[in-house]
């Protein structure tokens, strides 16, 4: 049990800060608290697989951190909570809530995670960057595919922001801002936070005035965008920011392994129809995390091979690489800014949402990888389609030129 009781403060300490589709994140607030200040509290959504808060840590402590350099994850500590205080803080926060996000707190929930508050910089930006590479035989990455699917506006490529061309990069901050201001926040990829507050584009002028983090001479909205981006751009170009681009980049694509369809035929080869995919097989212990992390550091440098016979222990291999893998495609970066007129160096650079992926949703992600298929060879039809651009293909076609 966490030796931890938030109980003991305010639900009126805790600052409705953001949310993602599992968790909402609140500020603390209150009076000044040692415990408390310059944190943050994550907090179960009412629809999210159940997993015990000692095993969400250990997970990142002991595997994530692996293959992480440890500057760059965030250190977690398990609090408890009760149904009453957790009531109280849901009531707070529902006015400060968008309309389109779902779920509510999962009241039953003993026990939460509290995290140094990433955003209490004068500016950070959170990233979700998504899929970093081309599947084979693929011309077109999984995000644009799926954004055309999904009518997005935006010409955010994931691939640009991974590529070792400075130009690229800074043409997907662009695509990331201008799909802000546009008012794409469903799509969630791009998320500002200044003075310690989530902002949007109305807000984004008035308060870097109020703040003092504008130089007198800005007055419009293209200056501001040029600014942020190109703090952004001079932030990710710094050494410690490439290493950790390439390090994600390179842990997604190792991982990916035999990919979702591959995985779905393996499972049929080994099962022979008798299980639905994903279905009746349990979680991976930590023990069995530890086991294949360190097979896979072991041949780091090569992806999951598709050519081992398929027994049940290959299939739960390639199992927990895949999720892995999805562990990495969906979490975020987030970038500590200085002011926007001053050095461009950024105070710190982190992964974060990093929690394991239940093997439940494997039958989720193949419905969903063959729907965005589906509809993007449909669409294409009418339009031409979209060709991403993957350093590492462009790398190896040269090699066999």
């Amino acid at each position: 049990m966490p030796s931890l009781d938030i109980t003991t403060t305010s639900p009126s300490s805790w600052k409705y800060l953001s949310e993602g589709g599992a968790t909402l994140v609140f500020a603390y607030a209150g009076p000044s608290d040692e415990r408390f200040d310059q944190t943050v509290l994550r907090l179960r959504k009412d629809f999210t697989a159940v997993e015990d808060e000692k095993s969400i840590t250990l997970f990142q402590t002991e595997i994530i951190s692996c293959l992480v350099p440890q500057e760059h994850l965030v250190h977690m500590e398990a609090v408890m909570l009760s149904f009453s205080w957790l009531e109280a803080v849901s009531t707070l926060c529902a006015s400060s809530r968008p309309a389109w996000r779902t779920g509510d707190i999962d009241l039953k929930c003993t026990s939460g995670f509290l995290a140094p508050n990433l955003v209490s910089s004068p500016i950070s930006v959170e990233i979700k960057p998504k899929w970093s590479f081309l599947r084979p035989g693929m011309r077109t990455c999984r995000f644009c595919m799926h954004s055309s699917c999904r009518g997005w506006t935006t010409s955010y490529c994931p691939l640009d922001l991974f590529s070792s061309s400075p130009l690229r990069m800074k043409k997907a901050l662009y695509a990331l801002y201008d799909s802000w201001t546009a008012g794409a926040a469903t799509q969630n990829n791009f998320r500002l936070f200044i003075g310690g507050g989530l902002v949007t584009r109305n807000d984004l002028l008035p308060i870097l005035r109020r703040l003092g983090l504008l130089h007198s001479s800005i007055a419009e909205e293209n200056e501001v965008r040029e600014l942020v981006v190109g703090t952004l751009h001079a932030s990710l170009l710094q050494p410690e920011s490439l290493t950790l681009l390439k390090t994600l980049n390179r842990l997604q694509r190792t991982l990916d392994g035999v990919g979702i369809e591959g995985l779905a035929s393996l499972w049929d080869k080994v099962y022979l129809g008798k299980k639905t995919f994903g279905e009746g097989i349990p979680q991976p212990t930590l023990n069995e995390w530890k086991s294949f992390v360190n097979e896979y550091l072991e041949h780091q440098n090569s992806s999951v091979s598709s050519q081992a016979q398929p027994d049940e222990v290959h299939l739960r291999y390639c199992i927990l690489s895949y999720l892995l893998s999805a562990t990495f495609k969906d979490c975020s970066i987030m970038i500590k800014l200085p002011d926007l007129h001053h050095n461009y160096s950024p105070s710190q650079i982190t992964l974060i949402d990093l929690d394991s992926k239940p093997i439940q949703r494997l039958q989720k992600w193949l419905e969903q990888d063959r729907n965005i298929a589906y509809e993007y060879t449909v669409i294409s039809r009418q339009m031409l389609k979209k060709e991403c651009v993957d350093d590492l293909d462009r790398s190896t076609d040269r090699l066999h030129n």
